[in-house]
């Protein structure tokens, strides 16, 4: 069996570097616009759902196209859901008929995929859900026993079938890997009936995730399938794994603040710009990525606001790249709360180079507080604008000549030399108040 420990550096070490990704929740669901959620959240009798996938037809250029704007937002890598919790598969597979070759589309989107990723050089990742609600037995696990082994086989076949048959695999997404008779999301009202059996034992988790590795040595694997795998995967809002700070991980959030991946026809309750911008920072500054999700509509379109702010993002990662990709904590912030200078941004890092996203821009001048060591020089990276830079009492530093206007694309980017890595300063006692406090 192999340990993914041994060499799990490594092969982390892209990821760390990447910081910025792409998801992608489609499906026959698109079709509805209502969201990834809908066979169970609006409980369709499934003889109703089923034929949404006759429905689903693709634009021909919907991977290319995806691929190109992924690449333009900045992605170093992209995830797509090959099968969600309705069970629909994006791949061929032999486990059923319920899957894009045998409906609607005719044809083998994973291929057409992860074709068009690796065209525009950027890493491939797999999306696979765990549980499937296609299965009575997931629902009454007592009245369908027989079920119950016929769902772990069906999943470890097409696991199987993915990382078999479509190159290489950087990263396999798993969710959701609830056991039968568990409450799923969306199934408000359900009354448990949870099987007593672990995740991972149920699903025989650590035998086929071996076995992905067989065939997938450099694949990356999130942390759930019940086991803890190679990274962590909070969801919407940071929540880090305790005792684990080194452990690699990333933040995935969607555009909207509903609990729908999947396209929606008009959603009335999206997040700004700025709140992306200061969400994937947020990851960023703690050593975290951050993957982005958008929802194509049935045909394969990324449209509306999903788009537009798709779009902004790229202008603002084309401008100011560096402030994310390749940085690390330093030990500026020891916690996801506030930190040094929050006031202002947050601070992302690479050596003794700190990048500040200016989310609440002052008036000139700009003080820095509570981080040592000394600074050399500050510039704002969108003009290359040279600023003045004096240190005051108590170990601050004054930053002065910025532009009277945030400079565009905004949040606007101040570049920091310091004279090392940069890192908290520590303090106690009252004489700070007096002007003597000395790093």
């Amino acid at each position: 069996m192999v340990d993914p420990s041994v060499d799990r550096e490594r092969r982390l070490e892209w990821f760390r570097k990447a910081k910025l990704g792409m998801f992608v929740h489609w499906g026959c669901y698109s079709v509805l616009g209502r969201g990834e959620q809908i066979l169970n959240r609006d409980m369709m009798p499934f003889d109703e759902y089923a034929p949404v996938a006759d429905e689903f037809k693709p634009d021909p250029e919907w991977a290319p196209r995806l691929a190109r704007q992924a690449k333009e937002m900045g992605a170093k890598y992209v995830a797509l859901t090959t099968r969600h919790h309705d069970g629909y598969c994006l791949f061929d597979t032999a486990t059923h008929d319920f899957n894009a070759v045998k409906t609607g589309p005719g044809r083998d989107l994973i291929k057409e995929f992860t074709d068009a990723v690796r065209a525009e050089g950027m890493k491939v990742g797999l999306y696979y859900s765990v549980h499937t609600w296609r299965w009575h037995g997931f629902w009454d696990p007592e009245g369908y026993p027989d079920e119950l082994p016929k769902m772990v086989d069906e999943m470890h076949a097409q696991l199987e079938e993915l990382m078999t048959n479509y190159g290489e695999i950087s990263v396999l997404w798993y969710d959701c890997s609830h056991v039968p008779g568990s409450s799923p999301p969306g199934s408000s009202g359900y009354q448990q009936n949870r099987i007593d059996v672990d995740n991972a034992e149920f699903w025989r988790s650590a035998e086929i995730n071996a076995r992905i590795r067989e065939l997938q040595p450099r694949i990356l694997i999130n942390n759930r399938s019940g086991l803890p795998e190679d990274f962590g995967t909070p969801e919407q809002s940071i929540k880090l794994e305790e005792g684990q700070e080194n452990r690699a991980w990333e933040l995935c959030q969607t555009l909207n603040y509903a609990p729908n991946w999947g396209y929606l026809h008009a959603s009335q309750a999206d997040k700004s710009f700025g709140e992306v911008v200061y969400n994937m920072i947020s990851a960023v500054r703690l050593g975290g990525n951050f993957l982005f999700n958008v929802g194509p509509d049935g045909q394969g379109h990324i449209v509306g606001n999903q788009l537009a702010v798709l779009k902004q993002l790229g202008r603002w990662m084309q401008a100011y790249g560096e402030a994310v990709y390749d940085t690390a904590p330093t030990g500026i912030y020891e916690e996801p709360g506030q930190g040094a200078s929050y006031h202002y941004g947050m601070l992302t890092c690479s050596g003794s180079t700190a990048y500040m996203t200016l989310f609440y821009y002052p008036p000139d001048p700009l003080v820095i507080s509570r981080i040592g060591p000394g600074i050399r020089s500050a510039r704002m990276l969108a003009t290359g604008e040279e600023l003045s830079v004096e240190p005051m009492r108590n170990a601050r530093w004054k930053i002065s000549g910025l532009p009277a206007e945030p400079p565009k694309p905004a949040p606007p980017v101040m570049k920091i030399e310091f004279d090392g890595p940069p890192h908290l300063l520590k303090y106690s006692g009252a004489k700070w108040l007096d002007g003597e406090y000395k790093a």
